[in-house]
């Protein structure tokens, strides 16, 4: 099994890249909502949960949520994530 720790590795830098992407991307369309020709990149969908998934077998009980608030920033950003991941 020699290599097969470079392919998790890369895994790793993959999703790290894209997640600073996302959160980069997501903080520039906050900024630009504040600049009247650049609030386009803030236009936002949602989609999740409304109401929290339950369950409860007397002794554990879950609660789970998930909601998504994608920019079009956002979406920028994770392209430029994916773009750098390729260039490392």
């Amino acid at each position: 099994m020699i290599g097969g720790g470079a392919k998790v590795g890369n895994f790793g830098v993959l999703i790290l890249c894209i997640l600073s992407g996302l959160t980069v991307g997501y903080f520039v369309g906050n900024l630009c909502s504040k600049v009247e020709f650049l609030s386009w990149m803030n236009y936002a969908g949602s989609f999740g949960l409304d109401q929290p998934f339950q369950l409860n077998l007397g002794v554990i009980w879950f609660s789970v949520q998930i909601k998504f608030n994608i920019t079009l920033a956002a979406i920028l950003g994770l392209l430029c994530g994916i773009f750098l991941y390729k260039r490392i």
